[in-house]
C-alpha cells in the first residue's frame, strides 16, 4: 500500500493529512484461493474488489478496478473522505479534452470521454459507496455519488447527471440491402 502520511511530530504521532495513491496490481498466475485477482492497495477498495470478484466476470472486475484507480487518481482522497463535490469535479475532469487533441467523440464531435464511459465509472463508484455504507464500519452514512440533479419542473424530481443517446437493441440478424443501378 502506497500511502503518504505527514505527521506533526514524532512524539504525538498525530496525523495531519493523508493522501492515497492507487496502484493497480495484477498478480501473475491464477488467483490465490479466497483472494482478489486485482488489488488497488487500500483495504476498503481491495475488500470491495474481492466482493466484485465473487459476483462478476473477470473483465468486469478489471474494468471496475481500473475505474476506481482513475477516480482516486483524480480525487486524491481517502475513500472515506470523498464528498459529492469531489464526484462532480471528477465528472467535469472526465469531459475535458485528453492529451491527444485529434481524438474526438463520434456522437457529438467534442473532446473528452464519451458519456457512456463516464456513466460506467459513476456506476462503479456508486457501487463502491453503496458497499461501504452497508458495511457500517467506515463512518459513511450516505453515498456521495448524486443520483441526479433537481429540476424546476413540477412532477420531475431529478435529471441524470450524464445524458447518453439511446441505441436500438441488436436483433442478431444481418440485413443485406441490394440496389440495382438503372441507367437512363
Amino acid at each position: 500500500m502506497r500511502v503518504i502520511i505527514h505527521r506533526s511530530g514524532e512524539a504525538t504521532g498525530q496525523t495531519v493529512g493523508m493522501e492515497f495513491i492507487p496502484c493497480l496490481i495484477r498478480p501473475k498466475g491464477p488467483a490465490v484461493e479466497g483472494g482478489a485477482v486485482v488489488q488497488l492497495g487500500h483495504p476498503l477498495l481491495d475488500a470491495y474488489l474481492r466482493l466484485v470478484a465473487a459476483r462478476a466476470r473477470p473483465n468486469t472486475l478489471l474494468a471496475q478496478a481500473y475505474d476506481l484507480k482513475v477516480f482516486f487518481s483524480v480525487v486524491r482522497k481517502d475513500p472515506t473522505e470523498v464528498e459529492s463535490g469531489d464526484v462532480l469535479s471528477f465528472i467535469a475532469s472526465q469531459r475535458e479534452p485528453r492529451a491527444a487533441t485529434n481524438v474526438v467523440r463520434i456522437e457529438d464531435g467534442e473532446a473528452g470521454l464519451s458519456a457512456r464511459t463516464i456513466k460506467r465509472r459513476l456506476a462503479t463508484i456508486s457501487g463502491l459507496y453503496d458497499y461501504l455504507v452497508v458495511r457500517g464500519d467506515t463512518g459513511l452514512s450516505a453515498n456521495p455519488v448524486p443520483r441526479g440533479l433537481a429540476t424546476r419542473r413540477p412532477g420531475d424530481q431529478t435529471v441524470p447527471l450524464i445524458r447518453t443517446s439511446r441505441t436500438l437493441p441488436s436483433t442478431g440478424r444481418t440485413v443485406i440491402i441490394e440496389f440495382d443501378l438503372v441507367e437512363e
